[in-house]
């Protein structure tokens, strides 16, 4: 059965992946720092917004009377969001880009730019409708039978797999050069496939170890923790978001060599 399980290992996506980055660390770093940089660009963004708006409490009345007021505090939100949009594209077409060349040389093509935004554009509705579709369910099942939960939650927790499933396939199917219509219609049908539950089984497996370890250290060091709450809180969410991020960029490289085999690279011309 070990022997088995080694050679199923040595054929597959977890496998190639693992070997692609061993051998080119330096994509790694180039991904790193341009998540970091986005997030830089995000967090000033941020802080500039927060500087335009007033913080005259008499505006929020306004709100209830004055139209224009209104029209322009939503257009400017639209703006914003354009904006964001935008600086994820532009990121995340260089990030791609760095994925696709784990595989095969690749030079970086801006003109992709405003597809990129056309497809960001199409998953944000996608996941903005499932949490809308969340919330409304979550509002429903107050009161509600506990098993009737539980089988919800269990709907909504497969939806969001396939949904992203989806966004990791599109991105790829991206990259390798397909285009908008083909890309969504190749990306919806492999998610209805098994071609990505290895990485998902993978990454809740890491989850749950970290889950437990981080429960067991807890019961363990019961008194140690207490004394140093603020510095536990703050030291085990920075662990966790980092990996988070590690198990995202792994499944991102994942993704692309499943999308790869399955739909392959389209020629340029």
């Amino acid at each position: 059965m070990l022997k088995a399980l080694r050679k199923r290992y040595h054929s597959s996506h977890l496998k190639k992946s693992t070997v692609a980055i061993r051998k080119n660390p330096r994509l790694l770093l180039y991904i790193f720092l341009l998540d970091a940089a986005f997030f830089a660009v995000f967090y000033i963004l941020n802080l500039l917004v927060n500087n335009f708006i007033p913080q005259d409490p008499s505006l929020m009345s306004r709100f209830q009377t004055d139209t224009l007021l209104v029209l322009g505090f939503l257009l400017l939100s639209v703006l914003y969001f354009v904006v964001i949009l935008v600086v994820y594209s532009f990121f995340n077409l260089i990030i791609l880009g760095n994925i696709r060349k784990f595989s095969s040389d690749y030079s970086h093509d801006f003109s992709m730019l405003k597809n990129m935004f056309a497809l960001n554009l199409i998953l944000f509705i996608m996941f903005f409708l499932i949490l809308v579709l969340f919330n409304v369910i979550t509002a429903l099942l107050v009161n509600k039978s506990l098993w009737l939960a539980i089988l919800v939650f269990v709907v909504m927790f497969v939806m969001f797999v396939m949904a992203y499933a989806f966004y990791n396939f599109s991105h790829s199917a991206f990259i390798l050069g397909h285009r908008l219509k083909s890309n969504l219609k190749r990306s919806l049908r492999n998610v209805f496939t098994k071609s990505y539950l290895g990485i998902i089984i993978f990454s809740l497996v890491v989850l749950a170890i970290y889950v437990l370890v981080y429960l067991v250290l807890g019961y363990a060091l019961d008194d140690k923790i207490l004394a140093n709450y603020d510095t536990f809180i703050n030291t085990s969410s920075i662990i966790t978001l980092v990996l988070i991020y590690v198990l995202f960029t792994f499944n991102r490289i994942y993704f692309f060599f499943v999308a790869e085999k399955k739909i392959g690279r389209v020629q340029s011309s």
